[in-house]
């Protein structure tokens, strides 16, 4: 029984392989440098993103403690114009600090967590809200939010910051008022 000789198979096969590529390569050229744009654009995208953490010193803000954030968010908000009062450190009622803007009162849950916020800082500044008697509510965390946590939010009109809103805001303050990482690490 006469078989193909394996040496001769291989190199058919090689032959065949260089022939597809080639042919994909020479027709389908667009594609494939689309798809490297496309990957080098992601790429640019994720060093940004890593850049602006960074340069938020959002990595000094997950080394703080539940209070140490507190304070941060006091100087943040008052960069941001706003009167400030922080609540006491226990029995605040859900609020963390009462923020007073344009005749607007905002209470505020503070969230430095290492996991995902759940509905339990959603529920406790919405009874804060009526405590404090304010105008709005919102949660402010180092991190992100539920799904669960969002639709609740939603449902009675909670401000939520995550992670990417903090950083934003610390952003701004940086670029109009010239606030540095060093406010963090002064707290």
């Amino acid at each position: 029984m006469v078989g193909i000789p394996a040496i001769g198979f291989s190199k058919v096969f090689l032959q065949t392989v260089v022939v597809i590529l080639w042919y994909m390569f020479r027709y389908f050229w667009p594609l494939w440098g689309a798809l490297v744009l496309i990957g080098l654009i992601k790429f640019g995208v994720g060093m940004y993103h890593r850049a602006q953490l960074k340069q938020a010193g959002i990595g000094d803000i997950d080394k703080m403690d539940g209070r140490e954030f507190e304070l941060y968010l006091v100087v943040l908000f008052r960069q941001l114009g706003c009167a400030v009062q922080p609540t006491p450190y226990t029995g605040d009622r859900g609020a963390d600090l009462v923020l007073s803007k344009d005749g607007t009162k905002t209470v505020v849950q503070a969230k430095r967590y290492a996991k995902t916020v759940g509905n339990k800082a959603v529920q406790e500044v919405v009874a804060a809200k009526a405590y404090y008697r304010a105008d709005k509510a919102m949660v402010v965390t180092n991190s992100h939010f539920s799904n669960a946590a969002v639709e609740l939010a939603r449902a009675n009109d909670v401000e939520l910051w995550d992670r990417n809103q903090l950083v934003k805001a610390i952003l701004k303050i940086q670029n109009t008022k010239g606030i540095s990482k060093s406010v963090a690490k002064r707290l």
